[in-house]
């Protein structure tokens, strides 16, 4: 599913924090983001009206706040305090002094009884190194069990960072385990939050993407919106004699500027992508039409005419919907009398071709342009025509395009015969995977990094975006 983009911790774990009392761990190896989302829970409750303290035990305060600049807007500069034990005089007015377990655990009640605000949240960044600092051996979890003493007296959360992933004495203690990884996609690199455990909300999303951006963190929310409810909000780009924009800006900076006129270009959707296919390829279409300039389309399997309509009339009205979106149907019996619904005999795939050339060529002559853009749903022409024959349309097709000034857009569904071997006709070859309910997007030609598919609405538009998984 596309997702919407929120800057913020998940909403689950804020609620849980809003209860008070909760003891949390946030395990991760070294950059997973744990202080990233330690700091984003700080901003989120100090916002909500409630006080978050961070005890930093392994980085000084100065580096804190120039990796974290926008924490200088809350002007919480008392509540951001240096916990590393040094052998020099601490004179800075981030340090807190302690010596044993016993004080550290001193001055913390003594900051966190006085205050009002509520809720209360406590973050130890990190467990590990704190008790490193103190000598006490990893073993010992009796400072850990004090801190969960103090929430229950005091009503505040406490949360630990702990660096690693193993399993230790001090889950069981805790009321939710929150996991960071990194994993990977065909050699990319996922962000995800696992909530391992609660004990206190059903985990409705036991794992959330998230990335990271200008030191914030940002999660994914995935939302079932399978067309357009509201126009698209996109400004149509001037011509270029080159690139047809598809309106996505992180699309265009991907391609260049947008895909080449006269290429062929390939989008694979995997397996639980559904029909966020349709977010990707229907902008270029709507770019194309839009300027007067046609749009053909070959439905996708389980597709027809009236799909096609119900996408692009909304957003274009009646009268560019009948003029420039053209839609072919395969039918052996069946007529159309609408002029923009081309029936196709369905007689073998070389006629068939010749038909659709020659329509083709017909629309562009009577509307006076040389430009135009073809889908064509792979999975229809397999069904019809066999994997062979396919392949030999779509070789024919990529010679083509080459001689035209169209942007032909190839959509093949994962599981297709006709993937292999695919790749070399394309110009461009891009994937839609699903991950934890999230539409995912990657380049294969050329080669890119993971985005998530999102969708942003205003009160009266809508825009589809890629947004870098870092």
């Amino acid at each position: 599913m596309v997702a919407i983009m929120s800057i913020s911790p998940p909403d689950e774990l804020l609620a849980m924090l809003r209860r008070g009392s909760q003891v949390f761990i946030i395990k991760g190896e070294a950059g997973t983001g744990k202080t990233t989302l330690a700091m984003e829970i700080i901003r989120s409750i100090e916002e909500d009206g409630g006080s978050g303290f961070y005890l930093s035990t392994r980085v000084p305060i100065d580096k804190i706040f120039s990796q974290f600049p926008w924490l200088k807007e809350l002007k919480i500069e008392d509540k951001i305090l240096d916990a590393r034990k040094t052998i020099l005089p601490k004179i800075d007015k981030y340090f807190i002094e302690f010596l044993t377990s016993q004080d550290f655990l001193k001055v913390i009640y003594s900051k966190v009884s006085q205050e009002k605000k509520k809720p209360i949240v406590i973050i130890i960044d990190s467990i590990d190194a704190l008790k490193a600092d103190l000598d006490i051996p990893s073993e010992d979890f009796s400072i850990e069990k004090m801190m969960v003493e103090i929430s229950g007296r005091t009503g505040a959360n406490t949360i630990f960072i702990s660096e690693g992933v193993k399993e230790t004495k001090l889950d069981y203690i805790a009321d939710s385990i929150i996991i960071l990884r990194k994993k990977y996609i065909n050699g990319r690199v996922i962000r995800c939050l696992e909530l391992e455990k609660t004990r206190t909300t059903e985990i409705k999303r036991p794992v959330i993407i998230f990335s990271i951006k200008n030191s914030r963190f940002i999660h994914f929310t995935s939302k079932v919106l399978e067309y357009p409810t509201k126009p698209l909000n996109v400004s149509i780009p001037e011509e270029n004699a080159v690139h047809v924009s598809t309106l996505i800006e992180e699309f265009d900076k991907i391609l260049g500027g947008g895909f080449e006129k006269g290429s062929i270009n390939i989008i694979e959707a995997g397996r639980g992508v559904g029909r966020d296919y349709r977010w990707v390829s229907a902008p270029p279409a709507l770019n194309i039409v839009l300027k007067k300039k046609p749009a053909f389309f070959i439905p996708s399997e389980g597709y027809s005419p009236a799909t096609v309509r119900k996408w692009f009339e909304p957003m274009i009205g009646k009268e560019l919907y009948r003029t420039y979106i053209h839609v072919f149907q395969f039918s052996a019996t069946g007529t159309s009398s609408a002029k923009n619904i081309h029936v196709i005999d369905w007689a073998d795939p070389v006629t068939d071709y010749k038909v659709i050339r020659e329509t083709t060529s017909n629309v562009l002559d009577e509307l006076g342009t040389e430009e135009f853009f073809f889908y064509i749903g792979a999975d229809t022409l397999e069904h019809l025509y066999g994997a062979e024959n396919l392949k030999r349309i779509i070789g024919r097709l990529a010679k083509d395009a080459k001689d035209s000034s169209g942007v032909f857009l190839v959509v093949v569904k994962t599981g297709q015969r006709i993937l292999d071997g695919l790749d070399h006709l394309a110009s461009t070859y891009f994937k839609l995977e699903s991950l934890a309910g999230i539409t995912l997007f990657y380049g294969l030609l050329p080669a890119t990094n993971t985005y998530s598919l999102i969708i942003e609405e205003t009160e009266e538009k809508i825009i589809p975006k890629l947004i870098p998984i870092k």
